[in-house]
């Protein structure tokens, strides 16, 4: 164990060397000593209890590889810290993954660089937390809205059949939509034509209908074409005898405080690497769209796809090539998907994407094109090209395959299908039985 003071004597010595191990053994959260390359020198008993589950005895040596599977720009991230002294990241959220109906494991991760040669890295379990939180946040945030005072905001009334029964105003205002322009129409008005979901607009209104309120929020369209960032509750106007007259729905445009959050967002939820969702944030969202097809049975699919013989790029063109082919990979996926899907890096070369209303056969055409446009990428290291092919593979929910594990499971089943029949190509796993 380092003493804290090498120049104290050695009935000083002894008692620092003693309180630090009595601080480490009953400090509430995981403590480790690495390098920058994640070697270990030290670690209390928690960081071992979080850690030995991921990667057994191979944890207790480096943390970036027992971290690699659930967060691989962690390695990334030190590597590429040019300070002397700072924090690396505070509170980074890794996904580790979940057991069937229950919450996700959530480890949320510190990494201080002490100095050229140590850094020092915190782990906490947050997975309650975390759980916590998702089932809180759209209360509080209206909580909050209410306290606060609401100014930019539109009010208007929907019939029993979701239809919009009156206008006013406030919503010519926000939207630019005057009366004739909605009245008889569903709020899919608001939405743009290539949403990935449709019918979305019905869907609140059916949650209403069951919760007696629901609340929303995402990108809306305004007559002029402009986007603006919308929260929208939609409450249920019951009467004693619980028949649903209509709704009353109020509609808020933040889009100065999305914007003015954007760039924070997209440093907690994004891959720093290739820009595309970090794991966490991933299966955040997949267990939305899980939740989403639980109650309306629209067809979600999921591709599993990887680089093909990545670990011979990295030995060929050292990791710096490495990354420059996950950058690129990364650019022609979120490109490709465009607003009809999402993408996140599970860990190393690996990625999903989760496909909301499309079925297996339509999530192949657009693996397809995914593997082609990949398939013409000419990423340079100096002046040598590195060519560059993906192998993907696809599966829908359906069957027992309820879950946003299962789904991944078996798409990982089809992309190795798909490696097994010689790489750069698409297979694609039937909906039925989970193995």
């Amino acid at each position: 164990m380092r003493s804290l003071d090498p120049g104290a004597g050695a009935p000083d010595l002894a008692a620092e060397n003693e309180a630090l191990l009595e601080f480490l053994y009953v400090a509430p959260v995981g403590l480790m000593e690495i390098s920058p390359d994640g070697e270990v020198s030290i670690m209390n008993p928690l960081a071992v209890q979080l850690l030995m589950p991921l990667a057994g005895a191979a944890a207790m040596t480096n943390l970036f590889t027992a971290l690699e599977p659930f967060a691989p720009d962690l390695r990334f991230m030190a590597t590429s810290f040019k300070d002397g002294r700072g924090t690396i990241c505070e509170n980074r959220r890794i996904h580790i993954g979940q057991a069937d109906g229950a919450d996700p494991r959530v480890l949320a991760c510190t990494l201080i660089k002490v100095d050229e040669a140590r850094i020092m890295a915190v782990l906490t379990d947050v997975s309650d937390q975390v759980a916590q939180e998702r089932r809180l946040k759209q209360a509080e945030s209206w909580f909050s809205l209410i306290l606060s005072g609401v100014n930019d905001f539109a009010l208007m009334s929907l019939d029993n059949n979701g239809r919009i029964s009156s206008w006013n105003e406030s919503g010519i205002r926000q939207t630019g939509h005057e009366r004739k322009d909605v009245l008889g129409r569903t709020m899919n008005v608001f939405y743009f034509p290539d949403e990935a979901v449709q019918g979305r607009a019905l869907q609140q209104v059916d949650l209403a209908r069951r919760d007696g309120w629901h609340i929303d929020e995402g990108w809306r369209r305004r007559k002029d074409g402009s986007r603006y960032w919308c929260q929208s509750l939609v409450s249920a106007l019951e009467e004693k005898g619980g028949d649903i007259l209509g709704y009353s729905v109020v509609l808020r445009d933040v889009t100065e405080k999305r914007t003015s959050a954007d760039e924070v967002r997209r440093l907690l939820t994004t891959d720093q690497l290739t820009g595309v969702l970090n794991r966490s944030r991933f299966f955040e969202l997949a267990e939305a769209e899980i939740a989403r097809w639980r109650r309306f049975q629209q067809p979600v699919s999921a591709l599993m796809l990887d680089i093909d013989r990545f670990k011979s790029i990295n030995d060929t063109y050292g990791h710096g090539g490495g990354d420059e082919v996950l950058r690129a990979v990364g650019r022609v996926l979120s490109g490709g998907l465009g607003s009809i899907g999402m993408v996140g890096r599970l860990g190393g070369e690996e990625f999903a994407i989760l496909l909301p209303s499309i079925d297996p056969e339509g999530a192949r055409s657009m693996a397809e094109l995914l593997r082609s446009g990949v398939s013409t990428l000419r990423p340079t290291v100096g002046e040598e090209v590195v060519p560059v092919t993906i192998s993907i593979g696809c599966a829908g929910l359906g069957g027992d395959v309820d879950t946003i594990d299962k789904l991944l499971k078996r798409a990982d089943e089809a992309l190795y299908e798909a490696k097994r029949a010689g790489r750069n190509r698409v297979a694609i796993r039937p909906l039925g039985r989970a193995a």
